[in-house]
Parts: C-alpha cells; structure tokens; sequence
C-alpha cells in the first residue's frame, strides 16, 4: 500500500473572504471522493463558474466578491467536496427575514463545534437585499421560469445529439468533451438559483403550519406536487419490475442471479419486451448513478448491473405498494388539507395568502429542483461516456491499465494525454494507489481559513472514527426533521451503498447515510426510509413524497447507532424514529 502523501492533488486553498467550509449536507453531492479528472475537469470548469454566477444572478454577491482561482464557491480536500459555509452566512445576512442562524440551523441543527458568525460590515450591503428581495417575491409568485426550462431542453439536446462515439477521432472526443463542461456551466446558473429558491415556498408552509399548531401537516401540504424527475424514474422502475414480476420466464433469470443476466436473455416475446424496456430505461435514465456528480463515478448506462440489482428487488413488491396509488392518494390529501387550512386562516387573509403561495411555490420550485439536477447530470454523463471511450482506447494500447484510469489525469493534462500518453502510465498508477485508501477516510468536518489543514497521514480510517458511537436502545427516540408523512414499522436495514442491497426485503425500514436520485427506486422496495443528511427540499424528501414512502430526514449517524435487524417505527410527518426493539 502506498504511504498517504500529506495533500491530494486537487486539494484547494482557503478563502480569507469566506473561511469556513463544511462536510453538512455535502455527502448529497459526494458521498465519495472525486476523481482528480471529476473536479479538477467536472467541477472546477463547469459545475463552480454555474454556481457562481448563480449566486450572482440571484442576487447574493456580485462578480467582485468572490473569486474562481481558486475556487471561493466551493472546497475540496483529500478528493472529497465540501460547501462552503461563509457564503451562504452571507446571504443570511442580506436576505430579508433570514440570518446567519437560521442558514446555520439549516445545515447543522444542534451539532456543536461549528465556527460561530464573525459578524463583518461587507456582509451588509441594502443594494443585494433589495435584489434578493426581487428573487424571492419571483420565486413566491409560482411562474414559469423560462431561463430553468431552456436548461432542460439544452440538456435533452446535449443527449440526442450524441453521435456514435466509436466513430469519433481522438480530437473530436475532446471537442465534445469541453462542448458538454461548458453547458454544465451554462445549466448550472438556472439550477443554482433554484436550489437558492426551492425551500422558500415549503419554508413558508412549514412556518404557518407550525404557527397553527399543525407542524406535522406541513409535509402533507407538499405531497404529490407532481413533475418530480427522480420520481419519474421510479415510475419507470416500477413498471418493469411488474414486467418481471409476472413473468415466470424473467423470474428464473433474476433468480439465477444479475451477473451476465441480459447475455441469459433468450428470444422468447417476454425476454424480448424485456430487453426492450431496459434499453429504454438507460436511454431515459442512463446518465443516473451513485455519486453521479463524479465524471469518474459508474453510470447506469456504464454498469447496467446496478438498476438489474435495483429491479431484483423491486420485483418482491406486491402490486398494491403501486407509487402511483400511493401518489394519487397524497394528491388527494394535499388538496383536501389545503383547503382546510385556507378555512382555519379565513379570518386571517395575509397568513392564508402565505400558505397559499408558498405550496404554489413549492409544488413549482421543489420539481424545478429535482428536474435541474437531472439536467446537470444529463451533460456530465456526456462528458463521461466521451472520456471512457478516450481510456478504452488507452487501456487497449497499453498506454493505461484499464478504462478507468483515464480518471486519474487533471484537466489541465488531458490534451498532452491524447496527443501522446506514453510517459504517464507511472504517474497514474501512483495516483491510482492513493485515491483507492481515500475513499477509507474521514474527512474534517469543518475546514477554515487560517487553519492547518491536518495531514492525509492524520485524518481517521472510517470503523476508528466512529468506534466510539453509541448504539441505541429500545424506547430510544431519534429526532430528525420531517421529510414524508406516514408512519411504518419494520426492520432497520443499513444501506451505506446501493449497490450492496442483499438483504433489503419489503416491510424494511432503509436506513442511509445519504441518498441520491440513483438510490430512488430503492424506495419502492422497502416500506420507509432514514437519511442521516437532508431537509424539507432535499433530494430524499422530494422523491419519498412523490412515491407516498414515509422519510425522516438529518436523523444524525443513524447509520452508526441504529444497529442493522433493530426493529423501528419511522414517522416521517414528525421526523421521529422510534427504536422498538434490537437484535
């Protein structure tokens, strides 16, 4: 095993202007480490100039506050990603009604040892609070957004205008590769206003929810608001899984196991229509997978076995745990609750008119959300699926070990890579060797300005770090926040990857570290789900409220202390889980 260098190469600087840099809520974008080529490529060319100029836009900052070299808009350190905090402290400030608590309880919650505000007299500035104010009645008012539906057309184009990349010569894999970085930034400037935006609506609800003495109906209120694309891919799931489900045929395959399983297919009119609906669904939904804002991370539409492993599972399902039942239901009881809570407030119209636009806003920009992810990643995987043809080719000159190692370069390498990669092989193999142990690591939760960044050598190998976490006991509550009504009780399965999902049956209770759009049709297959990570308009909130599955959200180290075959009573409307008993 190679020795852990003090830094890795895509280690960032600090910001004097924004200091601190966190680990909360960051595992929804990477989970994992990035391969060099993921940020110093993916992200630092095309996801942060978006971002920034998103912050901009929305009316945050302007282009002299922050700089792009290096990157003030987010860190990354030992490969894995972190958001900044001091930015978004800022935004506390100058927007109307918020502050920097409130985006610190956003993100942290109760969690001690975060770095208290500094206040600083730039962070005020009446000329931003004025444009956010302009942004924020824009987001309450529930209109189209054209600049985000241009996105997700630009995104769709991007896909359809793939050409056959077996064909493409080396100079044209590059051409298309940058084509495809310099739309991520373009799609990202819409998706980040958005994500700015997206909790202001169900703020709202939950806010007047909770002043009626009602919390718990808030999450109802956001239920089923229809146009959610990792729902959409659910769905997709779902109907192929009943494909299998009756089918005898396609049954004895998923039971001789998943590997080689679409060679097995036969000629048969039911393997047929099977092969045909999962062409289908990785033309669709090929770019998702998990930790999918890695340009090096595998992809659906690059290891099919994964969505096969998904639908081995979904298969188990009985028929009436149909998403679309269970969708129509929660559609149903979020207008039913509506107007109830409209009655309630009939003498109160300023308050009734805030409920009332902020579910508009929320059923408008909560999908927004979901679909400009789904935008952004679209593109990545472009990028991707050009820079795997780049390493096959490699791998099969010699000139690399395997595809993958292709990942292992910087952005700034990639054009002497292709002209001539010879001499590089070495210098990739090292870099292979360190990223691999990275992955094992515990990285700090909190980085700042003027402090020493510790040692790779000296940050915690995972098991050490939480050795001393306590488990749970039997009566225990585990307060997190609310994400998707309903109430189950079932076996606590520990997911840390949703590849390695052997045990999960349905009636299980997931519990995650994280979750991404990858993992959603994991949610058809159990009966409720817990993520350590995450908020009212987080990715795992959104989806499970789309498919009727009850979710706690920010439940913090569950997957540490609630041990796996615990028997729990999830209720998402309060956000509570309830340890019944352990094994």
């Amino acid at each position: 095993m190679m020795a852990l260098p003090d830094r890795w190469i895509t280690d960032t600087a600090t910001s004097s202007r924004f200091p601190h840099y966190t680990r909360a809520n960051a595992d929804e974008v990477g989970p994992a480490p990035f391969t060099p080529l993921g940020w110093s490529l993916g992200w630092v060319r095309g996801v942060i100039p978006g971002v920034a100029e998103g912050f901009v836009d929305y009316g945050v900052v302007d282009h002299t506050e922050f700089v792009l070299d290096p990157p003030e808009v987010f860190g990354n350190w030992g490969g894995y990603f972190y958001n900044q905090l001091s930015l978004p402290r800022v935004m506390g400030v100058r927007m109307p009604g918020a502050s920097p608590d409130l985006i610190d309880n956003a993100y942290f919650g109760s969690r001690p040892g975060v770095p208290p505000y500094q206040p600083d007299p730039a962070d005020e500035s009446p000329v931003h609070a004025g444009r956010l104010g302009e942004s924020m009645a824009f987001v309450m008012s529930a209109k189209p957004y054209r600049r985000h539906n241009d996105a997700v057309l630009a995104a769709q184009q991007a896909r359809r205008a793939r050409p056959d990349l077996a064909g493409v010569a080396d100079h044209g894999l590059l051409w298309r590769i940058r084509e495809m970085i310099s739309i991520v930034s373009e799609v990202w400037v819409p998706y980040c206003e958005v994500c700015l935006g997206s909790s202001l609506g169900a703020g709202a609800v939950q806010a007047v929810c909770g002043a009626l003495g009602r919390a718990d109906d808030a999450v109802r209120v956001l239920s089923a608001v229809g146009g959610v694309a990792s729902a959409d891919l659910s769905l997709a799931m779902w109907d192929l899984s009943r494909t299998i489900r009756n089918s005898a045929e396609l049954q004895g395959l998923f039971d001789a196991g998943i590997p080689g399983l679409l060679d097995r297919l036969g000629t048969s009119a039911e393997a047929t229509g099977f092969r045909r609906g999962v062409e289908d669904l990785l033309v669709r939904f090929g770019h998702r997978g998990p930790n999918e804002w890695d340009l090096g991370a595998a992809s659906w539409g690059t290891d099919p076995t994964i969505p096969l492993g998904m639908l081995d599972h979904l298969r188990r399902q009985d028929d009436a745990r149909s998403p679309r039942s269970a969708a129509t239901t929660a559609a149903a009881e979020r207008v039913r609750l509506l107007g109830e809570l409209s009655d309630a407030l009939a003498g109160d119209p300023e308050t009734k008119g805030t409920l009332q636009a902020g579910a508009a806003s929320a059923a408008t920009w909560l999908a927004m959300r979901e679909q400009g992810k789904d935008a952004v990643i679209t593109v990545l995987h472009e990028a991707r699926l050009c820079l795997r043809e780049l390493g096959r080719r490699r791998a099969a000159s010699g000139q690399l070990d395997h595809a993958e190692q292709v990942f292992q370069l910087l952005g700034h390498e990639l054009d002497d890579f292709v002209a001539d990669g010879s001499g590089m092989l070495d210098t990739l193999r090292a870099r292979e060797a360190v990223f691999v142990q990275l992955a094992d690591l515990e990285p700090p939760y909190i980085i700042s300005h003027g402090t020493p960044v510790p040692p790779l050598s000296a940050w915690p190998h995972r098991g050490a770090a939480h050795a001393g976490t306590p488990t749970v006991a039997a009566g225990e509550v585990l307060q997190g926040s609310a994400a998707s009504p309903g109430t189950v009780t079932g076996r606590a399965r520990v997911v840390l990857d949703p590849g390695s999902i052997d045990d999960l049956e349905p009636g299980d209770v997931m519990i995650a570290p994280t979750t991404d759009p990858s993992w959603t049709p994991l949610f058809l297959a159990v009966a409720g789900v817990v993520s350590e990570v995450g908020a009212v308009a987080s990715h795992a909130a959104i989806a499970s409220r789309e498919l009727g599955i009850p979710c706690a959200v920010s439940v913090i180290d569950a997957t540490r202390r609630i041990p796996d075959g615990a028997i729990v009573t999830l209720d998402g409307a309060a956000g509570t889980v309830t340890v019944v008993s352990v094994p």
